[in-house]
C-alpha cells in the first residue's frame, strides 16, 4: 500500500531529536474470507439477501435467497490516516504511531435495494425457515491501531535520500457492527525519505498491517 507523509523533526536530546509525522496511506484489505457461524454450532450456513428484492424485510426467510454468501470489502483510498511521534538517534528511531482504516461492504453486483449487500442470514440448517436463522448487518469494518515501531534509516552524509525499514507491535481496535474487539497487531514498513531541510522530510513507502488472531465473537445479530 503506497503512502507518503511529511515528518517534522525538532529539538535535540543527547544528540538525538524528537519528530512528529502525519500520513495519508491508502490501504487494501486482505480479507479473503469472512466465515460466520452461530457460537454454539460447529457448522452454520450463510445466505445473502436477494438482489432482485426491492424492499428490506428480514422477517421473510425467502428474501435470503443467495446461498454461500460472503462479505466483500472495499479498498480504503480516502479515510486512511496515520500519525506518529518519535525519537531519532543516528540511524535508529523509535516511534508511537496511531492509524485509522475504514473498509466499507461492497455489493457483489447490482441490488434492487441499496444496503441489501450488508445483510446476511445465518442458518442452523441448509434450508432456511422462519425459526432457524438470525440476521447480521455489516456496513463496514473499521480498524484503529496504536503501534510501537522500531525503525532504522540508512543514512548518507552526501545524499538527502535515506531508505528505511520499520517493525512494530501494538493493538488494533476492530469495529464490526458497533462491536469493538481489541487484537494484538504487528506492522512492517519500508520506504525512502527525502530531506528537504534539517526539519522537514518527505517520506514515500509501503506498509503491511496484520493481526495475530482474526476471530471475532459477539457480533450483534437479531432474529
Amino acid at each position: 500500500s503506497p503512502m507518503s507523509h511529511e515528518v517534522a523533526s525538532e529539538g535535540g536530546v543527547m544528540g538525538g531529536s524528537f519528530y512528529v509525522g502525519a500520513a495519508y496511506s491508502p490501504a487494501f484489505p486482505s480479507v479473503t474470507s469472512f466465515d460466520m457461524r452461530e457460537s454454539s454450532k460447529e457448522t452454520s450456513y450463510v445466505r445473502g439477501y436477494g438482489k432482485s428484492i426491492a424492499t428490506i424485510d428480514v422477517s421473510v426467510p425467502a428474501n435470503f435467497s443467495k446461498s454461500g454468501y460472503n462479505f466483500v470489502f472495499s479498498k480504503n483510498l480516502i479515510t486512511s490516516f496515520d500519525g506518529a511521534v518519535g525519537y531519532s538517534l543516528g540511524g535508529a528511531r523509535v516511534e508511537l504511531e496511531a492509524s485509522y482504516r475504514r473498509f466499507a461492504t461492497l455489493a457483489d453486483g447490482q441490488y434492487a435495494k441499496s444496503g441489501a449487500e450488508s445483510l446476511a442470514a445465518i442458518t442452523r440448517d441448509a434450508n432456511i425457515t422462519e425459526t432457524n436463522y438470525f440476521v447480521v448487518k455489516i456496513d463496514e469494518i473499521t480498524n484503529t491501531s496504536v503501534m510501537l515501531n522500531g525503525c532504522y534509516d540508512v543514512l548518507h552524509t552526501d545524499l538527502p535520500v535515506s531508505p528505511y525499514v520499520c517493525a512494530g507491535i501494538g493493538a488494533s481496535f476492530v469495529d464490526i457492527s458497533k462491536q469493538v474487539t481489541t487484537k494484538l497487531a504487528y506492522r512492517g514498513k519500508v520506504g525512502i525519505s527525502y530531506q528537504f531541510t534539517p526539519e522537514i522530510s518527505l517520506v514515500a513507502g509501503g506498509f503491511y498491517h496484520g493481526l495475530f488472531d482474526e476471530s471475532y465473537k459477539d457480533i450483534p445479530a437479531h432474529n
